[in-house]
């Protein structure tokens, strides 16, 4: 019988339906979620600097985005650059396994599909955590999620998966007509929400808190409960051991790198782009610079607005009204309502304070309700929803196409490539995109969280893998290993001498072959910093450095990972020896168009 031949088709099957406008949306939705949404406050609360010591009276989360962008632009510049000498769908993955090799191709992509898929899950919970928890209050009052628990969070994000994998399956063009409604909507609600900012006072801000909350809730309270020794741990006990401004910034920066995945969305669905190899570097570096401004244009914005309220200067147990003249620590309600929000000890309900976490929308809606906008406050409930909902459609192409390219190229079974002659879109691959959602469904929902009715306690610690901390955590690791392989391809595009077709023929190389692999070095240097943060910095993901190794719970996250990786490689070697491919004359080739 004679050797099995690869690409026994011409084509894909796929069609490049992509234009220019939408693999930029494509990039934006996949990145603009729910994180940027509180991170400068999440950050602010979690690692409580004094106001008084922010350098230049910038906060460490703007400038973990400004710094973190810039770290995440060279891994952008480097993909762009590999991706258009190979625009394909899958990406990364036909990448990575041309250059690297099929099995690095394989795991890499394999651990994205997953984090992507995963994702999905979680996207599609948190859309109902934003109207019932986070955003809705603002508009709709403070109990409107009152009675919920964490099996109707499953369901409804189990729902929105079955949704819009249903529409996955009738192809790009349904997906992207669909995109474009949900991006475009957040898109121009944004400058109503930087309108309302900008509107920010101590008058209306206390106004529209009267308004929302009750009598008695006043700015003041905020920073009091924050700062009061009485009520448990407090701001300044919390600031002692963060070390100074650049520890801070070095947590927010784990924060930062999340938020900004996604920024390389576009090359996943390469193979359905219009005009791919211009197209593909221009979308994404565009995009990437976009998000950049508008994360750090945003955090700035908000957090400079609520610094100028309620300020109090604390020495020692004393906390006094006003700035600080002295050596004292100066807090606002930035730093309270982030602390009381997000900070690990006194909380908003410990303070007796309406149980509303600071978001963005919950500045905006407290000041429009302050200067009689407050009947309006629904736009904010679509401006913060939508921006969550539109990851959707693009985790639905990104994660199904690689499949497809791993099934197109017989690493994975074949049926996962058959592509829907009328819809052009890869069916099976979708289905299976959907199924694995429902992981990232059970972890956002909660049900193995402490006192979560799927957590019995058991010493494998299922919380810190099916929980909600267990899924970020492992989804913002699996990315990050992926886009290290992805950039360092690029490192030896140029110095293979038997990829010498692919460098000849690619459209972009910048400063020739030694500048292609200095870029490839800059890009894949970041991603091994971002590595590091997730695995071993204090406060990351897995924070290896200080973990206690004899403790099962604290590195079952980690076993939990090795387990995929292992995994993952007993795919492969199975598949490849039923299949009795050889993988080394077939990954010689580049997939056709």
């Amino acid at each position: 019988m004679a050797e099995e031949k690869l690409f026994v088709r011409k084509a894909t099957g796929l069609v490049r339906e992509i234009g220019f406008l939408t693999a930029i949306i494509i990039v934006i939705a996949n990145t603009v979620g729910a994180g940027w949404q509180k991170r400068v406050f999440q950050y602010t609360g979690l690692a409580p600097l004094p106001e008084n010591q922010y350098l230049a009276g910038i906060p460490p989360m703007v400038m973990a985005f400004i710094i973190g962008g810039l770290v995440v632009l060279l891994s952008v510049l480097a993909v762009a650059v590999v991706t258009s000498a190979m625009p394909r769908s899958g990406g990364g993955y036909v990448a990575i396994s041309r250059i690297l090799g099929p099995f690095w191709g394989f795991i890499g992509a394999w651990l994205e599909f997953l984090s992507i898929a995963w994702s999905f899950g979680l996207i599609a919970v948190i859309v109902f955590e934003g109207i019932y928890k986070n955003i809705g209050p603002i508009a709709f009052g403070v109990n409107i999620g009152a009675g919920l628990n964490e099996w109707f969070y499953f369901g409804a994000g189990l729902l929105l998966v079955l949704i819009f994998t249903v529409v996955g399956v009738f192809g790009v063009k349904l997906t992207g007509l669909l995109l474009q409604v949900m991006f475009w909507i957040p898109a121009v609600l944004t400058f109503y929400v930087l309108g309302l900012v900008s509107q920010v006072s101590t008058s209306s801000v206390t106004a529209g808190m009267t308004n929302l909350f009750g009598a008695g809730v006043t700015p003041d309270k905020y920073v009091i409960a924050a700062t009061d020794p009485t009520l448990g741990t407090t701001l300044q006990g919390q600031a002692a051991g963060i070390g100074g401004y650049w520890g801070a910034f070095g947590t927010a920066l784990i924060g930062a790198y999340f938020a900004y995945i996604g920024y390389a969305a576009s090359t996943f669905v390469a193979g359905e782009i219009k005009q791919a190899n211009k197209n593909i570097p221009r979308s994404i570096v565009l995009a990437t610079l976009l998000i950049i401004a508008l994360y750090v244009g945003v955090s700035w914005a908000s957090s400079a607005a609520l610094s100028g309220i309620a300020v109090h200067c604390v020495n020692g147990n004393t906390v006094t009204a006003g700035a600080c003249s002295g050596n004292g620590l100066q807090y606002s309600l930035l730093s309270a309502w982030s602390y009381l929000s997000f900070g690990g000890g006194t909380s908003l309900k410990d303070a007796g304070l309406p149980g509303v976490n600071l978001w963005t929308s919950a500045v905006s809606g407290v000041t429009a309700s302050g200067i009689g906008l407050g009947s309006v406050n629904v736009l904010l409930v679509l401006f913060g929803v939508f921006w969550i909902a539109n990851d959707i459609p693009p985790f639905i192409l990104t994660a199904s196409r690689i499949v497809f390219a791993m099934s197109f190229d017989r690493v994975l079974p074949a049926p996962f490539a058959n592509v829907n002659d009328r819809f052009h879109s890869p069916v099976n691959a979708v289905i299976v995109t959907g199924v694995v959602a429902i992981l990232g469904c059970i972890s956002e929902s909660k049900l193995f969280d402490a006192g979560g009715p799927l957590n019995g306690g058991s010493s494998l610690a299922l919380s810190t893998v099916l929980g909600s901390g267990g899924g970020v955590a492992t989804t913002d690791l699996m990315d990050s290993l992926f886009f290290t392989f992805f950039t360092l391809s690029l490192v030896v595009l140029p110095l293979r001498a038997s990829k010498r077709q692919i460098f000849d023929t690619a459209p972009y190389k910048p400063g020739g072959k030694w500048g292609m692999v200095a870029l490839g070095l800059g890009g894949f240097a970041a991603n091994l910093f971002v590595d590091y943060e997730f695995l071993i910095a204090p406060g990351g993901d897995y924070g290896l450095g200080t973990v206690n190794w004899s403790d099962i719970s604290a590195i079952s996250g980690l076993i939990f990972l090795i387990g995929i990786v292992v995994l993952g490689a007993a795919i492969y070697f199975a598949h490849r020896m039923k299949r009795g491919i050889n993988y080394a004359t077939i990954f010689a080739q580049i997939p056709p168009e």
